[in-house]
C-alpha cells in the first residue's frame, strides 16, 4: 500500500502545474482515529494528479469535516483551490493548515508559491525562511522548490 502511495506521489509530481505538487510527506501526523482517512487522501491525490481539482476539493472537504485538525487535508484543499486560481480560498486553507501545524512544510511551500503568483515576494521569502527553520540543517525538498520558484520570479521580474 505504501509503495502504491509513493508511486501515486510520483504521478502527482509529473502532472501538477507550475512545479507545484501535492505534498505527500506530511509533517503532521493525524491521530489514530483519523487513520481511516488514508483511502480518501489517496483518492484526493489521484484527482489532483489528474488535474481534477473540483473533484479533489469535494473529497478533501468531506475529509476536513471528519478530521478538521488534519493539516495535510487542509493543505491539499488550499493547493486545489490555488490550481483553480481561487486565491482567497487557497490562502484561507493554507492559513488554516499553518494554524494546525505552523511548520507544515507543504503548506509553507505552497503558500509561498501562491504568494509569488499573486506578486507578494516578501511574504514568499518569509515562508522560505520559516521553511529553513522547519527543515533544519538537513534541509528538505520544499526549501529547494520554493527557493527555485523565488529565483524564477526574480529573474522574470528583471526581464520585464
Amino acid at each position: 500500500m505504501k509503495a502504491w502511495c509513493y508511486a501515486l506521489m510520483g504521478l502527482a509530481c509529473l502532472f501538477a502545474a507550475q512545479n507545484a505538487v501535492a505534498d505527500d510527506e506530511p509533517s503532521y501526523k493525524p491521530p489514530a482515529a483519523a487513520s481511516n482517512d488514508s483511502a480518501g487522501l489517496t483518492q484526493a491525490r489521484a484527482a489532483i494528479a489528474a488535474k481534477d481539482y473540483p473533484g479533489a476539493i469535494k473529497i478533501l472537504y468531506m475529509l476536513s469535516q471528519s478530521s478538521p485538525q488534519n493539516a495535510d487535508v487542509v493543505n491539499l484543499l488550499g493547493f486545489s483551490y490555488r490550481m483553480l486560481g481561487q486565491y482567497p480560498q487557497a490562502f484561507a486553507y493554507y492559513d488554516r493548515a499553518l494554524a494546525i501545524d505552523p511548520m507544515h512544510k507543504g503548506a509553507l511551500e505552497y503558500e509561498g508559491e501562491a504568494y509569488l503568483e499573486t506578486h507578494q515576494l516578501p511574504k514568499a521569502e518569509a515562508n522560505l525562511a520559516t521553511l529553513r527553520r522547519a527543515c533544519g540543517s538537513a534541509g528538505c525538498p520544499e526549501i529547494a522548490q520554493l527557493a527555485q520558484a523565488i529565483d524564477r520570479y526574480k529573474m522574470h521580474a528583471k526581464l520585464n
